[in-house]
């Protein structure tokens, strides 16, 4: 695929087909970067039409045990929005049902418990 001495010279064209592999390397780098960060967008598009958050959708999800990576979950938020909804309303009854026992909360200083006495 080279043109000039790089076709014809064999130590120049060994440089170029080098350089070429540098480049290849990086290319599937930020082509991984990129496509994570276009199905975290759709993800959370997705999400916030529904009412919930990709995040804490993530963490419910990994509680109850399902295991969907990034690249299906957005498929399934363009292709199959039924079942990406039946997943966004099991986030939402998981957070309601969670309420004031999650530990993430606030903590209340100077305030005394039956834990406490």
């Amino acid at each position: 695929h080279f043109f000039g001495r790089k076709q014809n010279c064999y130590s120049i064209a060994i440089k170029y087909v080098h350089r070429a592999l540098r480049y290849g390397v990086r290319a599937r780098k930020i082509k991984k970067y990129e496509n994570r960060k276009l199905w975290d967008t759709r993800l959370t598009a997705g999400c916030l039409e529904l009412g919930t958050n990709y995040t804490n959708m993530k963490s419910v999800m990994d509680d109850v045990g399902i295991a969907i990576d990034r690249k299906t979950l957005q498929n399934m938020a363009i292709w199959e929005p039924r079942s990406f909804r039946a997943l966004a309303s099991l986030t939402k009854a998981k957070e309601e049902e969670k309420g004031l026992n999650c530990l993430g909360g606030p903590s209340s200083v100077g305030v005394v418990t039956r834990g406490m006495l």
